[in-house]
């Protein structure tokens, strides 16, 4: 009889424990990663360098196609604010409206070149983190016009299904003379 209490306490206790252990094995299997090409800094990086690059024969910039690599188009909910969005707006509390607002400016350009500059950072804490860099760019227009632009960006990440997603957006620009950038143009090294 002690076996049979013993064999059914001992299933209790693992069946107890079960959902426990599949939990933690979930929650592993949705964790975000915190170094490498897709940490929330190298997600940055290139959602700067290559998410809004744009070079002559580009096919035309879809936000929802081309940006959905860093931003949630499903739980679209956020803050985004840009200086230098176009519009009668710079701030959006949609990502998909915040994107669409890009899209005349992006594809009446011929090209949209970036480079980063110094002042980079990440934090990170379980399904939240923040990144910071410095980023130059050049806007050339279709008709030739050309605007140059140094920048701050700060963005705010949370991690969904695996994947870092920008929840929060703080960019800000100002205008400078394009000879001034011209050496930083292409550059996307995180230098200190």
């Amino acid at each position: 009889m002690t076996i049979t209490i013993r064999s059914i306490l001992t299933g209790a206790l693992v069946l107890a424990t079960l959902p426990m252990v599949l939990s933690q094995a979930a929650a592993a299997d949705t964790a975000c990663a915190t170094s490498g090409a897709d940490s929330p800094l190298e997600l940055h990086r290139d959602w700067i360098m290559e998410g809004w690059e744009r070079r002559e024969g580009d096919p035309a910039f879809v936000f929802a196609t081309k940006m959905q690599r860093y931003y949630d188009l499903e739980q679209r909910k956020g803050v985004f604010y840009d200086n230098f969005a176009p519009g009668k707006t710079q701030l959006f509390t949609d990502s998909s409206r915040y994107g669409a607002n890009w899209e005349d400016l992006q594809n009446a350009a011929r090209s949209v070149l970036h480079g980063l500059t110094s002042g980079h950072d990440q934090l990170i804490d379980g399904k939240v983190a923040s990144t910071t860099l410095g980023f130059v760019g050049r806007l050339e227009r279709l008709n030739g016009e050309v605007l140059a632009f140094d920048g701050r960006s700060q963005l705010g990440w949370t991690c969904t299904d695996g994947a870092w997603k920008i929840r929060q957006e703080l960019n800000y620009a100002w205008v400078v003379e394009p000879e001034t950038i011209a050496g930083v143009l292409g550059k996307g090294e995180l230098t200190p």
